[in-house]
C-alpha cells in the first residue's frame, strides 16, 4: 500500500495479490423484474374463463365479460361442464346447490356453443333456478 501526496489530493492504491475484481451491480435488474411480476400480476386474470372451445352465438347488443366464479359450458355434443369439469344432467341440480353458497353475487354465465341444443340451455337454466340461483348471464360474443 502507498499514499501519494500531489497538491493537496490524497490517493491510496492498493495492490491485491488477485489482480482486478469485477463487480456487476444487479439492483436495477432486481428492480426491473420485481415491476415486471407485478404488473403481470395486476394485468392477468385468473379463473374467469372457461378452457372448453365453445363457439358462442354472435349478438349485437353484447355487454361487457363480467367475471364469475361459476362458468357453465354446454358444447356442440350437448355435453356439459361446470370450470371444466364435466357432469352428467342428472347430477346437474345437486350440484349447483352445492355451490349456491360460494357464487359470488350471485352470478353464473352459460357459454353454450351456437350448434348446441337449445334445449339443453334451457334445461340447464331451469336447473339453476330450481337451485336458488336465479341470476345468470348468457355469453356472447359481438360480430366482426
Amino acid at each position: 500500500m502507498q499514499m501519494n501526496s500531489q497538491q493537496g489530493k490524497h490517493t491510496i492504491k492498493v495492490s491485491s495479490k488477485l489482480g482486478y475484481r469485477s463487480l456487476i451491480d444487479i439492483t436495477s435488474l432486481v428492480d426491473m423484474t420485481f415491476l415486471l411480476v407485478a404488473f403481470f400480476m395486476v394485468t392477468s386474470s385468473f379463473g374467469s374463463l372457461s378452457s372448453i372451445t365453445v363457439h358462442l352465438p354472435k349478438a349485437v347488443q353484447s355487454g361487457q365479460m363480467q367475471h364469475a366464479n361459476l362458468v357453465i359450458s354446454i358444447n356442440e355434443k350437448n355435453e356439459i361442464f361446470i370450470n371444466d369439469v364435466k357432469y352428467p344432467l342428472s347430477d346437474l341440480l345437486q350440484e349447483f346447490k352445492n355451490r349456491r353458497a360460494t357464487i359470488k353475487d350471485n352470478i353464473v354465465i352459460i357459454r353454450g356453443d351456437r350448434e348446441a341444443n337449445y334445449e339443453t340451455i334451457i334445461t340447464v337454466m331451469d336447473l339453476l333456478n330450481q337451485a336458488g340461483i336465479p341470476r345468470f348471464t348468457l355469453a356472447t360474443v359481438k360480430p366482426k
